[in-house]
């Protein structure tokens, strides 16, 4: 009886093993990096794409990417493409198994320099207008799921630490802006799966801190550069133009004059600047970076002020979104945040990054409230296979 029960676990053993080889030989792994081939400096959240599918995946801030794909699509096309660089284009078997494969994608500019005049810039703003005035038809404007990953590193005196986190959204207006007072209330968020790089030390260490992702969104949110009722608060000039994909892409350098709450959405702000990069050929945005100085800083979030905290030194912090095409529409493909300050001789640095993985037009999942506090255990299973791969 013994030698048929162990004659059964071997079978069924050898049965999984099997199941297991079968599912990896069925895929193929395009991994390496992207980088500027003028200056050799990763180039994040560049699209690689399965063309013919809807399957790819962003390199992350360091340029690195992989993805997974099926052996049936060894000889379809990926293209690698960034706002700003011609795109690339690559045999999917030419890609396999070259791990330390390095993409070099190469700057692309025509030439109009940098303008500021009183007629240009009433030009820009009217652009900026279009840009509002379309985002229902550029954006998805229905209710959606999507789904992505989310890292969040700091670094006080030298003690780093880490947390990533899979997460799910809920938006139950799509991109609408006629009631910007809800915009931010119709957005809800749970987190799935949760890895950090030690054990929680105290409360602090189980926020999530999303809610600065959210508000990086400047096409969902106001209290930026969109903001067209606060759009005289702001100083226009062009930065040129490059090719992105075949179409025309102008480059707004933006200034607030004198930024405030309701215009910068930060509090203790004394500087705001930033550039946007526009499609001119259905004025959607693809990309927007906004530098940020300010007085104050809190774990809580961006948006909240702080009360007795410890002084600080001045904080500067860099936000950069970025949007991809589905379809017919525009979504958020990524955020990247990072925020550095000094506090009683402390250098302090923090490091955020988004990236959208799955959405979810047809069948969303409606959500309630917020995930602001976690304490979800480490699946090491599900992190041992889990990429960054993009899926609709």
């Amino acid at each position: 009886m013994m030698k048929k029960r162990l004659l059964a676990l071997l079978a069924m053993t050898l049965v999984l093993c099997l199941q297991m080889n079968a599912q990896d030989d069925g895929k193929m792994v395009l991994k390496g990096m992207v980088v500027d081939s003028k200056t050799n400096e990763p180039v994040a959240f560049a699209n690689l794409g399965l063309l013919g599918t809807v399957a790819g995946v962003a390199s992350d801030m360091d340029g690195n990417f992989e993805l997974r794909i099926p052996d049936k699509y060894a000889i379809h096309i990926v293209r690698i493409s960034a706002v700003g660089y011609a795109p690339a284009e690559y045999k999917a078997y030419e890609l396999r198994d070259k791990p330390g494969i390095v993409i070099k994608l190469r700057p692309v500019t025509y030439g109009i320099g940098e303008v500021d005049v009183y007629g240009q810039l009433l030009i820009y703003k009217k652009m900026l207008r279009n840009v509002v005035s379309h985002i229902n038809d550029n954006y998805i404007s229905v209710p959606f799921n999507y789904e992505g990953y989310f890292k969040y590193a700091t670094d006080i005196a030298g003690d780093a630490r880490t947390k990533e986190a899979t997460v799910t959204v809920y938006d139950s207006k799509g991109y609408d802006r006629s009631d910007p007072e809800t915009t931010f209330r119709e957005i809800n968020y749970k987190y799935n799966e949760v890895r950090r790089s030690e054990q929680p030390r105290s409360v602090l260490d189980g926020l999530t801190c999303l809610d600065d992702i959210l508000l990086s969104d400047v096409v969902r949110n106001t209290r930026n550069v969109l903001d067209i009722v606060n759009s005289r608060d702001y100083k226009l000039t062009s930065k040129g133009r490059i090719l992105y994909e075949g179409d025309s892409v102008q480059i707004i350098a933006y200034t607030l004059e004198k930024p405030t709450l309701s215009t910068s959405g930060t509090p203790s702000v004394t500087a705001y600047s930033g550039e946007i990069y526009i499609n001119l050929r259905d004025f959607a945005v693809l990309k927007n970076v906004v530098n940020i100085t300010s007085r104050d800083f809190t774990p809580l979030g961006r948006q909240l002020v702080a009360i007795d905290e410890k002084p600080k030194g001045e904080v500067t912090t860099q936000i950069t979104s970025t949007y991809k095409r589905l379809r017919s529409v525009y979504f958020l493909s990524g955020v990247h945040i990072t925020y550095s300050y000094e506090e009683e001789g402390n250098d302090v640095s923090g490091d955020m990054e988004f990236v959208t993985t799955r959405i979810n037009m047809d069948t969303p999942t409606p959500l309630e409230g917020r995930t602001y506090y976690e304490n979800i255990a480490e699946n090491a299973a599900f992190w041992n296979s889990y990429t960054t791969y993009f899926e609709e």
